[in-house]
């Protein structure tokens, strides 16, 4: 099935409040009710939390109590599936109703022996929410682009990922999950298109760097993403994320550069021969300041390709070892944190590297939530230590609910192909 038409409920975000049950399948499964959990992702293994997952994705229909059990748990044989069925919807019930859940008993609706979700009952469903403000958005492109994009950010801070990626497999998740997924490229594709008419450069870049957190191996995000950034006059920005996405989609998905991505690196190198050089009393400078540090040398992306690149070469020369580190910050739930939060954190993070590594690694904040590290001569197990002493040193001064620190190590040779 390619187009999907689903039932719309009376539940937006504006209209949420806390007497609401809160419903969240994007990016993840959650339930919650007065601040409480009532279900999530850690117990989404649970019967109960299927049903739910079930009965909210066929929330436009009515499902026996036979392709119930067929969709969730076909390996199972049931005596009576449809007292089997009537006792997990009445656990269901329970549940709501311990959790004072208004209205809880027709939250779920049985009709002629079928069940389904009561789009009546007081609830809010981040899809829906996502589906409603993408349509309004839509709806004012042409007459109001500016309100449209305001409400497509709004659609997309309620994007988190994919539709229930608890059911990745599942049947019956599928249609839903292409569907919304069609609908978030689409809405960022139209938001793009208005910040770039509309010369809003610097919000285009936020929201494009949202968008690729989401789906990094979208070209066409990319290719916006790097023409903001010279039209911005970022110009090494411009060419390290060139330099980072081609390698990128070399490696993980053995893609050669598009033409659209050759033609953006003859911009981008057009661009840079129009600015003149340093002098060298302006090189001398540079590299006196940064031989007075003592710490590890902090550097721009294209820097930090150079450097890897010669170390590189320098193992293929001596056979020393050579590897990359990778810290990335996240919530609890492997989503950003809130931008502030994050800002300040990836502050901590930097000066903790700055204090806590060698005088020969170097170090570059490769995007807003993530550092790269180079660690030459050092073996596998060598650099797994030093990551884990920065972990320790990061989550050591203050216990952390809400920014985790992600470190992961990768020998060099097979991610630099000069």
């Amino acid at each position: 099935m390619d187009v999907v038409m689903f039932q719309k409920s009376r539940s937006t975000e504006e209209e949420s409040t806390q007497e609401q049950l809160r419903i969240y399948t994007l990016g993840r499964f959650q339930v919650r009710f007065g601040g409480q959990t009532l279900f999530a992702e850690s117990r989404g293994s649970q019967k109960t939390g299927q049903l739910f997952m079930y009965l909210i994705t066929q929330r436009d229909k009515l499902a026996a109590p036979e392709a119930i059990l067929e969709a969730l748990w076909p390996d199972q044989e049931y005596s009576n599936p449809k007292n089997a069925v009537k006792i997990m919807v009445h656990r269901l019930r329970k549940k709501l109703v311990e959790q004072g859940v208004p209205q809880a008993k027709s939250v779920f609706s049985c009709k002629y022996g079928f069940y389904g979700f009561n789009h009546d009952s007081a609830h809010w469903l981040d899809a829906e929410a996502f589906e409603n403000l993408c349509q309004k958005a839509h709806d004012l492109t042409e007459g109001d682009p500016l309100r449209a994009a305001e409400l497509y950010r709004q659609a997309l801070a309620l994007y988190r990922g994919d539709y229930l990626p608890e059911c990745l497999y599942c049947d019956w998740v599928l249609p839903l999950r292409h569907y919304y997924r069609r609908l978030f490229v689409r809405s960022v594709s139209e938001l793009l298109a208005i910040q770039k008419k509309h010369q809003l450069y610097s919000q285009l870049l936020k929201d494009c760097e949202k968008a690729l957190y989401i789906d990094p191996f979208d070209e066409d995000l990319h290719l916006r993403y790097i023409e903001a950034l010279l039209e911005e006059g970022k110009t090494n920005r411009a060419r390290a994320h060139y330099t980072h996405i081609t390698a990128l989609l070399y490696h993980e998905l053995g893609a050669k550069p598009s033409p659209e991505m050759r033609r953006i690196y003859r911009t981008i190198l057009k661009k840079q021969n129009e600015h003149p050089g340093l002098n060298f009393s302006d090189f001398q400078q540079k590299l006196q300041e940064r031989d007075e540090t003592w710490g590890p040398l902090i550097c721009e992306h294209d820097e930090f390709v150079l450097f890897c690149r010669l170390e590189k070469r320098k193992a293929e020369r001596n056979g020393t070892p050579v590897h990359l580190g990778f810290l990335t910050l996240t919530g609890p739930d492997f989503q950003p944190p809130a931008s502030a939060q994050l800002q300040v954190s990836m502050e901590q993070l930097n000066q903790v590297l700055l204090s806590g590594l060698r005088r020969g690694d170097v170090i570059t904040p490769w995007n807003e939530s993530q550092f790269m590290l180079l660690l030459p001569g050092l073996s596998l197990d060598q650099a797994e230590k030093v990551l884990q002493r920065v972990n320790a040193m990061f989550t050591t001064p203050l216990p952390r609910t809400d920014v985790n620190l992600r470190c992961s190590v990768h020998p060099i040779l097979p991610l630099i192909d000069l």
